[in-house]
């Protein structure tokens, strides 16, 4: 017999003492007798669980027991920790300050879970004596000496727990990987099992509350700065940041880092998880340490095994045990819930609701491409999932709400599997763990630089473990994100620059512990410059991992180090065009430029260098350096450069010689040169005892970043608020800047600004420039028309540079998959196109694609990406610029060859329509960028409601925009600028008509797209006057029309019912579930048909008259 350790669920609260549970069970699963000697230890604090002495007969037997997790052998192997501090040579018994205790991290982040065993105080005694801050609504102990939490605007979601008490998991996942205590035998369902510990266990955490459930407003990551900076912290994690680059002045995290380096306290942020992508690094300011994600030597995997046997290896974690029963598998884009107007096309994709409950319940369902875990959700209630992935697979494992394993389908071809028989089944096995040989590299998700708000300043900084971390977690927050995933867990696996980010953050305080004298830029120099230098997988090397993978061990000890004060911050600023209204945003005080030396962004006394040019071969740059001794006392170091060919580096003087500890030398470093797009080098300073090491890199830019004083039009909107609003009250005011053709901004104003700038025309609409203020209203999608009616043959004439015309559509978005959009025969986009694409794959039809959203605000089934979830923009651009495509109909209906007006034409989309409508802003923001993109049309099959004075009306002003700039000289939009083509809709010669057949052969006619059949089946006739839904409030004047749930769904269940009135698809929705519905339409019929989501069809009241003939039926 051997020992299992098996893992189980937490207890409820008032359950019996542990040991006691433990044995009954055993009882249960092996008898009196046999439990009698079986349970070797029980767990009884916060792990539950226990190691029993079982036959390999019994393990299934304890395994299915309520309340078992898992049930896994007691190996004879020593404990190790969860991995990622072993990783980088930072072992459990290193050498350690007897002050780390007094080391105090600030956490900004979503909270913490007092309760998790990583926080256990014991053998802590009280905080240090500089310790003033205080804990808000929580119960601390003498790990987690502070807890606050903020929140400006005191609006709370459904889920938000008003308290530092974290509701997210992602808080106490940073703040235990950065100064969580030992806890052995930690796992995730058994996964990364060993000993779970922070970098620096015996440092106290101070956890500062700024992220709830609809995000981390800069107002509160401000007042958690103040506060942490007040209380006496001496590290800063900061696991957070925009969605894109700001500059220094309207960075809240660069500002309030800013703050604390001023107080001798280091910020060490996250770059971002927008990789693999160049220039999306968030965390640029060069008083911060930016730190990229790592992989490490660690995966998971997940097998797929099908009825014949044949195993498909996947990734994701999962820990959901299907007992090897194999289940159907169904194809997403063949199960689509129409009843809630989904279609194959994003049913394929398996997103949460797009599948027939009915047809995918008991399967595992295939799924194209990866959207992610909260995307998919419960899968519309399916057993499992299995994702084809397109291209190589994430380095990455996802914790789904369900059993699910991503399988690239170039290796596996489940597709092509599926098709081999009929009645196809499989399984998806529990993860299991492996050997990661590659690590470490960068991870895919990774920001890279470079930084684009200043060029020569190399970030990210550095690179640490981040992929696959296990961690602490709130057992308030399902690991997989998913509401309805119920499993509930101390620990779980994340992956992200935030997971990151705390590693180097405790390397920091490691590093403070023992020189509790360094200055902020001393200890970033440290780490920066003992780290590992990594291999470039792509030609992104410097860009991905900046100085390289960080050394705890090495960076204790640097030999020398860059330093820096705020004094050489400020001249860097002053250097790089900051004016004295945006210094004093960034320092906080009173301070000028005038008077200072304006530094070159070349002598700022920075660990690593950065060179850009715009041209291929570039003149001398020459870098100014001064390190300050902190190795042997007496010493020399000799420069020794590292460049590759084209590269010319010269230091000098090459050789530095110390006398004393403290010393400072300087030194420059000349570099010139050719290069075509990154080169990669390096100085290091070597004394036979310390290396310092600086990369070097030298790269080629196609745009340059604007200077400040010319530029950035959000410093002068920024400026304008100010000026207007005081600088209190512009902290969140500015929404979104112009930034290309259009001049102007988007601003939140409080009500009473609104009276004062608008009605009054006060300091804003008065200030120099400033032309007219509006609301930022919406705008609703319009409809479409067809080609053949009006006289235009697929035949006609064409011109040869019918491809060199591109038509902007700016609507909903795009389906890139759909036949219309194929770019087969087109060659590469004109070479005045200026677009990119966004988050989307593009080819040489869909030339551009771009998304706009300025407040960031995404409904439920909103998709962030080009991609369109609403049908309209695919409707709009297919039908101006889409290819020919045969045997296209809907249903049946229409069918033929689906063509457009211009099938050679280029296509930039540009979505501002989202699930709750159409934002001014964004229609702005859209024009702004198709102008300056280059389209030579612009289609916005939009508009409002009611007609706009030109000076109100974003798309009036988009267009005059448009026309001022020689083109696009046409617009298609619902206004009346006399700069724009206003187009009206007219009928063709089609229309489509759905019958009503009467058990006594009664036939009516009406008109619908009505596609479902019924196959002739009799249903009876309900009136909906007459089935009010009492129970939610209706009566019979609104039952009547038939509005969503306004019909009581026993009485109409299996009935068609007659509806007053008509209303749009939307509105009737389901009709509460009945099989049917015929609508009495006062009036002439509508010219236009719609596609209900049920049966239906419009009658005309005065000749077909329904409600006199229902007394006459049976």
């Amino acid at each position: 017999m051997q020992s299992y350790i098996v893992y189980m669920r937490s207890p409820s609260s008032g359950d019996a003492p542990k040991s006691m549970l433990h044995m009954s069970m055993l009882q249960q699963a092996l008898g009196s007798d046999g439990a009698a000697n079986a349970l070797v230890h029980s767990y009884k604090r916060c792990i539950n669980g226990f190691v029993a002495t079982l036959k390999e007969e019994d393990v299934q037997k304890v395994a299915a027991m309520e309340g078992v997790v898992a049930v896994f052998p007691n190996g004879k192997k020593h404990l190790h920790t969860t991995r990622s501090w072993d990783f980088i040579g930072f072992p459990e018994k290193v050498e350690r300050s007897r002050t780390e205790s007094d080391i105090i991290i600030g956490i900004l982040d979503s909270g913490i879970w007092p309760d998790s065993p990583s926080f256990n105080d014991s053998g802590l005694g009280p905080p240090p004596s500089k310790w003033k801050g205080s804990c808000y609504n929580i119960t601390c102990n003498n790990k987690i000496i502070g807890a606050k939490y903020f929140r400006s605007d005191r609006t709370f979601g459904e889920n938000d727990i008003i308290s530092p008490i974290d509701s997210k998991g992602h808080g106490t996942h940073t703040a235990s990987t950065a100064a969580g205590g030992l806890v052995s035998s930690a796992s995730f369902y058994g996964l990364g099992f060993g000993t779970a510990r922070g970098g620096v266990p015996s440092a106290r955490i101070a956890a500062y509350k700024v992220c709830w459930s609809d995000g981390c407003q800069d107002a509160d990551i401000l007042a958690a700065f103040d506060e942490a900076i007040s209380d006496g912290v001496d590290i800063i994690s900061v696991s957070l940041g925009g969605q894109s680059i700001q500059h220094y002045f309207s960075d809240s995290i660069a500002i309030g880092a800013f703050h604390a380096m001023k107080n001798g306290i280091l910020t060490s942020t996250s770059a971002g998880n927008d990789g693999p992508k160049l220039t999306t690094t968030i965390s640029v300011a060069p008083w911060t340490l930016s730190v990229a994600a790592t992989t490490m030597d660690r995966k998971f995997l997940t097998k797929i095994q099908f009825g014949d046997d044949t195993v498909f290896e996947g990734s994701s974690i999962n820990t959901f045990d299907l007992n090897n029963t194999k289940y159907p598998l169904v194809y997403g884009g063949d199960v689509p819930n129409t009843l809630k107007g989904y279609n194959s096309s994003i049913s394929r994709l398996c997103l949460e609701d797009s599948m027939d409950q009915n047809l995918v319940k008991g399967k595992i369902v295939v799924c194209d491409g990866h959207y992610g875990p909260k995307k998919i959700g419960l899968a519309s209630g399916s057993t499992g999932v299995i994702i084809n992935f397109q291209g190589e697979l994430p380095d990455i494992s996802f914790a789904f709400a369900l059993p699910a394993s991503i399988v690239n389908p170039v290796n596996s071809d489940i597709l092509r599997h599926m098709r081999i028989g009929h009645n196809i089944t499989a399984t998806i096995l529990k993860s299991s763990q492996a050997n990661n040989t590659l690590a470490p590299v960068v991870a895919s998700f990774s920001s890279r630089g470079p930084n684009l708000v200043t060029l020569d300043i190399l970030k990210p900084d550095i690179a640490a473990p981040g992929s696959n971390i296990l961690a602490a977690w709130s057992p308030s927050s399902p690991p997989s994100g998913v509401k309805g995933d119920i499993r509930q867990v101390d620990y779980s696996i994340a992956s992200g620059t935030s997971m990151a980010c705390p590693h180097v953050t405790a390397v920091a305080a490691y590093i403070k512990s023992f020189h509790p004298s360094w200055s902020p830029a001393a200890v970033k120099s440290a780490i920066m410059t003992t780290a590992t230098p990594l291999e470039s997988l792509k030609n992104d090397a410097e860009f991905a991992y900046g100085s390289g993978h960080i050394n705890p061990t090495k960076a204790l000890n640097p030999g020398l180090v860059y330093d820096a004060n705020e004094t050489d911050y400020i001249n860097f600023l002053c250097g790089q065009g900051y004016n004295d209204t945006l210094l004093q945003v960034v320092t906080g005080e009173s301070k000028t430029c005038s008077g200072v030396t304006h530094g070159s962004v070349w002598d700022l006394n920075y660990p690593s260098f950065a060179v850009s040019t715009t041209s291929t071969e570039f003149d001398t740059r020459v870098f100014t350096r001064t390190v300050t001794n902190v190795g042997s006392p007496t010493s020399t170091y000799e420069a020794t450069v590292s460049a590759p060919e084209g590269i010319d580096i010269q230091v000098n003087p090459p050789r530095l010689s110390f006398s004393s500890l403290g010393q400072k030398l300087s030194f420059t470093v000349s570099v010139s040169g050719f290069v075509t797009s990154l080169a990669s080098a390096s100085l290091v300073w070597n004394d036979g005892t310390y290396q310092v090491r600086s990369p070097i890199a030298s790269y080629l830019v196609y745009v340059r970043s604007p200077p400040i004083r010319d530029a950035p039009k959000s410093m002068l909107h920024m400026r304008i608020l100010q000026q207007a609003l005081g600088s209190d009250g512009t902290a969140n005011a500015l929404v979104h800047s112009y930034k290309r053709s259009i001049k102007g901004f988007v601003a939140a104003l409080k009500k009473e600004d609104v009276q004062k700038v608008c009605c009054q025309f006060s300091e804003l609409l008065a200030m120099e420039g400033v032309i007219a203020i509006f609301p930022n209203g919406k705008k609703h999608l319009h409809a479409t028309r067809s080609w053949d009616f009006i006289g235009f043959p697929e035949k006609v004439e064409r011109s040869s540079t019918e491809s060199d015309i591109i038509t902007g559509v700016i609507d909903s978005g795009i389906w890139p998959d759909y036949p219309s959009f194929n770019d087969s025969g087109f060659g590469p986009p004109p070479p005045k196109w200026k677009g990119s694409c966004y988050n989307i794959t593009c080819n040489n039809k869909i030339t551009g694609a771009k998304y706009f959203r300025s407040d960031k605000k995404f409904g439920k089934n909103d998709i962030m990406s080009p991609i369109d979830s609403r049908g309209h923009g695919t409707h709009t651009a297919s039908t101006a610029a889409g290819g020919a495509v045969s045997s296209a109909s809907f249903y049946g209906l229409g069918l033929g060859t689906a063509r457009e007006g211009v099938p050679s034409a280029r296509i930039a989309v540009y979505k501002v329509c989202w699930s709750d409508g159409c934002r001014d802003a964004d229609i702005l923001a859209a024009f702004d960028e198709a102008i300056a993109d280059g389209v030579d049309i612009i289609s916005a099959s939009l508009g409002s409601k009611l007609a706009c004075h030109y000076f109100n009306d974003v798309v009036a002003i988009g267009a005059f925009h448009a026309m001022n700039n020689g083109g696009p000289k046409l617009t298609t939009m619902r206004n009346v600028a006399p700069w724009s083509l206003c187009v009206a809709a007219i009928t063709i010669d089609r229309k489509f008509l759905t019958k009503i057949k009467f058990g006594d052969d009664i036939v009516l006619e009406g008109t619908s797209l009505n596609t479902f059949d019924l196959n002739n089946i009799q249903y009876a006739v309900v009136y909906g006057g007459h089935v009010p839904n009492t129970l939610k409030g209706y009566n019979s004047s609104i039952s009547r029309l038939c509005l969503g749930d306004s019909m009581d769904q026993n009485l109409v269940k299996g009935k068609i019912v007659v509806c007053d009135g008509y209303y749009l698809p939307e509105k009737i929705g389901l009709a509460s579930g009945s099989a049917g519905v015929l609508i009495n339409f006062k009036g002439e019929l509508p010219d236009i048909t719609f596609a209900f989501a049920l049966p239906a069809s419009i009658i005309n009241l005065v000749n077909g008259d329904i409600l006199r003939l229902m007394p006459e039926m049976k």
